[in-house]
């Protein structure tokens, strides 16, 4: 089950340590915040609780949610943290909570129940130069992506431009020409990967570009944009937070140029410790990871009979999935079944 995060507000300031130290001082816990706190930690929003498979979403269903930052906790909010929610909230999601211990799929108090989506993410860790992160693939690989960028050069006499957007200015821009990008309905109607036409959504995104929070970058060929990537900033991270390109070019894998670029543009802006691709797996994902980290989005619910039913049911069948689709990967039949799905969706 995943949420579709309509806004994310701000992130907090930074946590620092002496990278000299030995042994670097304990980070400053930061608990989950109180209901009163919430309000002003969070941002009110519409949540959308669907049952996922495959790039495939299933029983969409609208809460009326409380957004937490990332990072808002530095470990997974029990429901014991909470006596009750704020008036006219029916959840509050804290997204991408560090994992390290076992947690339970339901849990619940006397007035709420909690909901736990584990996962895991891909990560780049930001060291050294891009240079050097570069060269620890292998020659091939790197021979590989070149090549790609040259036949699409070569495709479009040359007229490729790569752009890196960060000020409110830009990122207006960024919004027009990304809602541009012709995805085709596999991305649009089931991936939901497309910049939503939302003024909510442009506000909340014109927000935190005023603050240095959000990074677009964007893949331009003969003038007409052909891929993007949207992602939040917090202190030390960078977070994946939609991407798209038009599958007529998909022979030259636009998004993963594009994110090469966009690594490119990270490493040398050294702000970030970390860009992180979020939760959903990708087999590009994995190529320019560095390592992987496990992470919970968690869900606290009013306790409602509704509201039971309805993450019961959905978590109760993600959990079936997910073992049948353990058994098809031991036996080979996963990808397949994946690709068959693509085909006839597209």
């Amino acid at each position: 089950m995943r949420a579709r995060r309509q806004n994310a507000p701000p992130p907090s300031a930074p946590v620092t340590f002496s990278s000299a130290s030995a042994t670097p001082p304990a980070t400053p816990h930061i608990v989950a915040p109180s209901p009163a706190a919430l309000l002003r930690s969070g941002r009110r929003n519409s949540i959308r609780l669907r049952f996922e498979s495959g790039g495939l979403n299933r029983f969409p269903v609208d809460f009326k949610a409380i957004s937490c930052q990332y990072g808002a906790a530095d470990r997974p909010p029990l429901v014991h943290d909470f006596d009750t929610l704020p008036a006219g909230v029916d959840v509050v999601l804290y997204p991408a909570c560090p994992v390290e211990n076992h947690l339970a799929r339901l849990s619940f108090g006397d007035h709420v129940f909690g909901y736990t989506r584990r996962f895991t993410n891909f990560v780049v860790d930001i060291e050294d130069s891009y240079e050097t992160y570069w060269n620890r693939f292998s020659s091939k690989s790197r021979w590989v992506y070149k090549t790609k960028a040259k036949k699409l050069s070569k495709a479009c006499a040359g007229k490729i431009t790569y752009r890196q957007c960060r000020s409110a200015e830009e990122m207006k821009e960024f919004y027009d020409l990304a809602r541009k990008v012709e995805l085709g309905s596999f991305q649009e109607k089931v991936l939901r990967n497309g910049i939503p036409d939302d003024p909510l959504f442009f506000k909340e995104m014109m927000e935190l570009a005023s603050n240095g929070n959000v990074r677009g970058y964007l893949l331009i060929v003969k003038e007409k944009p052909v891929a993007y990537l949207y992602c939040l900033a917090t202190p030390r991270t960078l977070f994946h937070e939609t991407s798209g390109y038009d599958p007529a070019f998909a022979t030259y894998s636009p998004g993963v140029l594009l994110q090469q670029y966009a690594l490119q543009e990270i490493f040398a802006e050294r702000r970030f410790r970390l860009f992180d691709f979020s939760s959903g797996g990708g087999q590009h994902k994995e190529f320019f990871s560095t390592r992987r980290l496990d992470r919970a989005d968690v869900y606290i619910f009013r306790k409602t009979l509704r509201n039971v039913a309805i993450v019961s049911f959905v978590a109760g069948l993600g959990f079936a999935l997910t073992k049948f689709t353990d058994m098809l990967g031991r036996i080979g039949l996963d990808a397949r079944l994946r690709r068959l799905v693509r085909s006839v969706r597209q």
